[in-house]
């Protein structure tokens, strides 16, 4: 008895020894859905807010790609992140995350990606897509990616020989890509047409383009840390993203940087639909390590 007991001790010990530290300094890092510049004014005082809510110093800084988030958590170099839904499960399966919080826009935890064309195209339906040029987001996005190809593919258009797809790592930058004409269609979530970057440019952007085709609803993206993060800090962060959600102030930074209105508890068991339509899409998201 003695024996187990000394056994069972030496095994939490090497528990909690394994069990990383508190880190008195933060690294939050952000998808480039949008311009990087644009997303930084918001993140930098998304990042100061936390600061002082949590005690720890917290800095901000915005990824090249949706890749580089999952890199950047697997080095240690990324403690907690604003994550599209599909870049969570990827980060998940290759590094271990844990989903803290999740966006709420118009009521709704979750949204929906839409393909827009312009007002004066003669594009009527997905099928009238063929022989045409479509921008993508990021293979990582589930709205400007994952979803409207599979919409496409249902629609009976062959992705490599029916369309010329260009891949666009920012949402805004596909916007404007069919506004000027540089492509027929785009694939972007809802909507990215009323981002600050696009309406200064661009007001009269929705009377100038037409939703062709909306998907169906998609997990809300989720603010994830790292599965290794002090359990502590991960429920800190969680108190006080919810905090910032509550205040008048920050909730203004939120819709900023990504059109949020208000940020909710989230859990990994809200993703496994997602998880699901990925593996049926493109499995290899989730198995290429």
């Amino acid at each position: 008895m003695n024996r187990l007991i000394a056994v069972i001790l030496c095994l939490f010990s090497v528990l909690v020894q394994a069990e990383e530290p508190p880190k008195e300094e933060l690294v939050m890092g952000f998808v480039p859905s949008r311009s990087v510049h644009e997303i930084q004014v918001s993140a930098g005082k998304i990042a100061d807010f936390l600061s002082q809510s949590t005690g720890y110093s917290i800095k901000s800084v915005t990824l090249s790609n949706y890749a580089g988030v999952a890199l950047a958590m697997k080095s240690r170099r990324v403690d907690f992140a604003f994550v599209g839904p599909i870049n969570y499960l990827v980060i998940d399966d290759r590094v271990g995350a844990v989903p803290l919080t999740a966006a709420v826009r118009h009521g709704q935890k979750g949204y929906h990606g839409i393909i827009i064309v312009r007002a004066d195209s003669g594009i009527r339906s997905l099928q009238d897509l063929k022989g045409k040029s479509v921008a993508f987001g990021d293979a990582l996005s589930a709205s400007g990616n994952l979803y409207p190809k599979a919409a496409l593919t249902e629609a009976g258009i062959d992705l490599d020989e029916d369309i010329r797809s260009l891949i666009l790592s920012s949402q805004s930058a596909v916007v404007t890509s069919v506004l000027t004409g540089k492509v027929d269609a785009g694939a972007v979530y809802d909507d990215a047409r009323l981002n600050p970057e696009v309406l200064r440019y661009y007001p009269e952007v929705i009377t100038d383009t037409r939703i062709l085709y909306q998907t169906p609803i998609i997990p809300a993206d989720p603010q994830i840390a790292r599965a290794s993060l002090n359990p502590a800090q991960r429920e800190k962060l969680t108190e006080s993203l919810l905090a910032m959600s509550r205040d008048e102030e920050a909730r203004k930074w939120l819709k900023d940087i990504y059109g949020i209105n208000s940020l909710e508890v989230a859990t990994a068991a809200e993703y496994e639909g997602l998880r699901h339509v990925v593996n049926r899409v493109n499995p290899a998201l989730l198995s290429d390590r």
